[in-house]
């Protein structure tokens, strides 16, 4: 029996649907209780909570250990405390995410001041550049300037219409690019000027007298079971892209000639899907050592060589088929005719039969008992995959089919941690597991230390799974920096 229990993470694993989990709404939802308000408590969130009375605090805290509580006891009497997947995954999972947000992330001040001029210098010359080709100044940041820029004086095609004005979000900014310049420029320099707020002055406000950053990491805030991260963000920063990209150069070790080494899960959701299909050809496609894109592109373009767009397309092809994407969609994904998509997807499942024969099975499954299942039989309810609405119908099935999948990825990569941070613990490592993004796990290594943790931290990574006819495959980058690291 593990020294913790977790309500909220209990809750959050019977029906993780539920948005924005609290004490308080839990509180309204069993016991018909209304919960005295931390925003009342603090006259509207104008005190901190040390500035409140002693006694309304008291009476406020003394509450939430009440609630809580009560809320542990109903669940215990419901005979639901014992559940696997919160004693394996979910509350040994805690621990590790203390210890990671202690151990904090190492950042070069100066290289962030660096890239916030090279921002600032790229966001003023489109807005020269943006202000030529409208023939004026105007308040970028303001979507009625925009719009009547746009729209009325410049007289681009119209999208999407608001209660007010024609949108000028960025789905309709990025449809009028193709034709027109201003509104590629509008679009980069939203995207620059999100990076300076969000990224550089956002990290480096956050940073502390030795420039270490703290993020918080969430366990019951995504609809799909995986972490998320805030203040800040570390899961969202971009990977590949010029400016964007070299924000990752200002993570760094925190020891003297130490590196940043990353493991990442390579293709892991569609070797999921090899291993839950039990397809012949795409296990024997990845026991071969093929490139998956690669083979899927032979039998769609049936051609000796591949281009870099017929790749990008193969690729499109394998990671939207596992979401049950419909042609119509994956057109737009891939920039095709419906037709052409709709051919790619059907020669896809010629291809790999069983795979369809799998997503069939899960989705009668569905409808049956209501739930799909992870392989760690972690149950996910979809009641409205029966509904007589076609629309509600298709969505709750596209769900059946890709739910297993990614939320067995979600449950595979906490499985890890916490299993690599018991390897660091028996071994009294000094390097430190620093960062959980999507598929890949960050350290930071103290010198000497680098051969041993790679070569055990794979091994776990790619032996999670048990008895299964492929192995999950892990990819090792390291250098001083995390950029530098892909």
């Amino acid at each position: 029996m593990a020294k913790f229990y977790d309500t909220l993470i209990w809750e959050y694993i019977r029906d993780p649907w539920v948005r924005w989990l609290a004490l308080d709404k839990l509180a309204s939802k069993y016991f018909d209780y209304e919960m005295i308000s931390y925003k009342n408590v603090t006259n509207n969130k104008k005190l901190s909570f040390e500035e409140v009375d002693l006694l309304v605090a008291a009476d406020y805290s003394v509450e939430d250990v009440y609630i809580t509580n009560k809320l542990y006891e109903k669940q215990k009497k419901d005979w639901i405390i014992n559940n696997k997947i919160l004693y394996d995954i979910e509350i040994p999972l805690i621990e590790v995410l203390k210890d990671m947000e202690i151990s904090w992330v190492k950042i070069n001040r100066d290289i962030l001041k660096w890239i916030w001029i090279l921002l600032e210098n790229e966001i003023l010359r489109l807005k020269k550049e943006i202000f030529s080709l409208a023939w004026e100044e105007f308040n970028i940041k303001s979507p009625k300037q925009v719009w009547e820029i746009l729209f009325i004086k410049l007289k681009l095609p119209k999208g999407k219409k608001t209660k007010t004005w024609w949108s000028v979000n960025s789905e309709v900014l990025l449809n009028l690019k193709k034709e027109f310049p201003i509104a590629e420029s509008i679009v980069k320099y939203r995207h620059f000027s999100k990076l300076l707020s969000t990224y550089v002055y956002g990290l480096i406000n956050l940073l502390d007298e030795e420039d270490l950053v703290h993020t918080s990491y969430n366990s019951t805030v995504t609809s799909t079971w995986r972490l998320s991260s805030t203040n800040p963000n570390l899961q969202n920063i971009p990977v590949w892209e010029w400016i964007a990209s070299q924000i990752r150069w200002a993570f760094v070790s925190r020891w003297n000639k130490g590196k940043i080494l990353a493991l990442d899960y390579s293709q892991v959701e569609v070797r999921l899907l090899a291993i839950m299909s039990k397809d012949k050809n795409l296990i024997n496609a990845f026991k071969n050592g093929f490139d998956i894109h690669n083979k899927t592109w032979e039998f769609i373009f049936w051609k000796k060589e591949i281009t870099w767009s017929e790749r990008k397309i193969a690729k499109a092809v394998n990671f939207w088929v596992i979401y049950g994407i419909s042609a119509f969609w994956l057109n737009k994904m891939i920039n095709s005719w419906v037709k052409e998509a709709w051919i790619y997807i059907n020669k896809f499942y010629e291809n790999y039969s069983k795979v369809k024969d799998f997503f069939d099975k899960t989705i009668k499954k569905a409808e049956e008992t209501w739930y799909v299942e992870t392989m760690f039989w972690r149950k996910r309810y979809i009641k409205w995959i029966t509904d007589r609405n076609t629309l509600i119908k298709k969505i709750a099935e596209r769900e059946a089919i890709n739910m297993p999948i990614q939320w067995t990825s979600a449950d595979i990569i906490k499985i890890a941690m916490i299993e690599v941070a018991k390897m660091m613990k028996k071994n009294k490592l000094k390097s430190k597991m620093i960062m959980q993004v999507h598929d890949e796990l960050v350290f930071d290594v103290f010198l000497g230390e680098e051969f041993f943790l790679k070569k055990e931290v794979k091994k776990i990574m790619e032996n999670i799974l048990k008895d299964t006819p492929i192995k999950l495959k892990v990819d090792i980058w390291e250098w001083y920096n995390w950029w530098e690291t892909k």
